[in-house]
């Protein structure tokens, strides 16, 4: 299955001509500059092939503007998309406090904490599932029944050990496709790279 499903993104690969230029959502409250737009048609591209991608931009330049304005473009198109987004405890608050600013008509739901909703099936309820590396480790069982549209890791480098938890743990995970964002895919050397690769593309590298 793995094989045939690379055959056919190679397949498409070959017929590429260019990058579709995509308009921002009117739902958006924030103007996108020119790299980041250019950021929102590439995360097209990837969905239309079906690849998964890291946006590797530096810190500061809105990996987060760019991913939400992506989401709100899925979620036009269909309102019930469901994307799971992984992010260390420490930017929680950064994504709901864009996501109230930039992206309002997303339904999203924080699953962090001691009052973590117990049926697992309710995350279809919302565009957007905001969780944490801890929580997925611990709730990876029941998560990945789940089949989400996509799956999104923040700070990616968190799995650059494939014998980790959290590796063994997001490598479950049911997606159409999948992201990662990341200031800094290599820390140390290029196996970790390795791991965040075969994260988004399971069997690409062999």
């Amino acid at each position: 299955g793995v094989l045939r499903e690379i055959e056919e993104k190679k397949r498409k690969l070959r017929d590429f001509d260019k990058i579709r230029k995509i308009k921002p959502s009117k739902e958006m409250t924030a103007t996108l500059r020119d790299y980041q737009e250019a950021g929102l048609n590439w995360m097209h591209f990837l969905e239309e092939f079906r690849w998964g991608g890291c946006l590797a931009d530096d810190m500061g330049l809105g990996k987060t503007l760019q991913t939400l304005a992506f989401i709100q473009s899925l979620s036009d198109k269909n309102k019930d998309v469901c994307c799971l987004v992984v992010v260390p405890t420490s930017l929680l608050f950064n994504w709901v406090n864009e996501m109230d600013k930039f992206t309002p008509s997303l339904r999203y739901l924080l699953h962090h904490g001691t009052d973590r909703i117990p049926d697992i099936n309710e995350f279809y309820k919302y565009n957007v599932v905001l969780t944490t590396y801890g929580v997925i480790v611990r709730d990876i069982d029941k998560i990945k029944e789940l089949q989400l549209d996509y799956a999104i890791l923040d700070e990616s480098q968190a799995i650059k050990n494939v014998t980790s938890k959290r590796y063994k743990a997001v490598s479950l995970l049911k997606a159409k496709n999948r992201l990662v964002l990341t200031g800094t895919p290599v820390e140390n050397n290029t196996f970790e790279l390795y791991a965040q690769m075969n994260f988004l593309n399971p069997g690409i590298l062999g």
